[in-house]
């Protein structure tokens, strides 16, 4: 994936002074990194934006089963997630799954427009509340993802069967994680790092 102007740029990630209500400092850089890639996404009028973390291994899929991802791609969604840790069905070749449940990790995604623009004010909105607060105060931006899907029951999110990247085994700049901030979930798992990539497209 050459770098090019208007299809595939890199996002420097954001470095936050201040935790400012979210759980640490890293977490709010890693938070407003994927807000500025989303912000950046809906300045141009982008129909689909594509963003993968600085840590993303490619699953050999993605090259083997490339053509046959494209036109899965095609079909109707509203964020898709590429990467993750869910268990889905186990199947051999790729498919793109409707998922209803909290998604862990957010470093291999891609949002559709108009989800683009509804989850950027959520995100923005995030900021704003107070942590612990029900509609979603400053988290992981992985569990601000799943409130916003939550929150709005009529976008469709599919997940990639089986998984097609995880994120590199690498001393974490951030400790807690989003579900152990946010009202509904309470497990701990490991969170993402801040953002470096992103695939921006103008079409499907």
């Amino acid at each position: 994936m050459p770098l090019s102007p208007g299809a595939v740029e890199l996002f420097p990630g954001i470095r936050s002074g201040e935790a400012a209500g979210f759980p640490s400092a890293a977490v709010r850089g890693c938070f407003l990194s994927h807000l500025g890639v989303l912000r950046e996404a809906r300045r141009r009028h982008l129909k689909s934006v594509l963003i993968l973390e600085d840590d993303v291994v490619l699953s050999p899929l993605v090259r083997d089963q490339f053509d046959s991802l494209r036109a899965a791609l095609a079909d109707s969604w509203d964020i898709v997630y590429l990467g993750h840790r869910e268990t889905v069905s186990g199947g051999s070749l790729p498919a793109l799954l409707p998922f209803n449940g909290p998604i862990v990790t957010a470093h291999f995604y891609a949002v559709r427009e108009p989800a683009i623009s509804g989850l950027v004010d959520y995100l923005e909105e995030v900021q704003l509340r107070p942590a612990g607060h029900p509609a979603g105060g400053p988290m992981h931006v992985d569990g601000a993802l799943s409130m916003y899907r939550q929150r709005n029951p009529g976008l469709l999110t599919r997940i990639a069967d089986p998984n097609l990247g995880w994120q590199r085994p690498s001393r974490s700049d951030i400790h807690s994680t989003w579900l152990q901030s946010a009202p509904l979930f309470r497990h701990a798992y490991d969170a993402a790092r801040a953002v470096r990539a992103v695939i921006a497209r103008k079409s499907g």
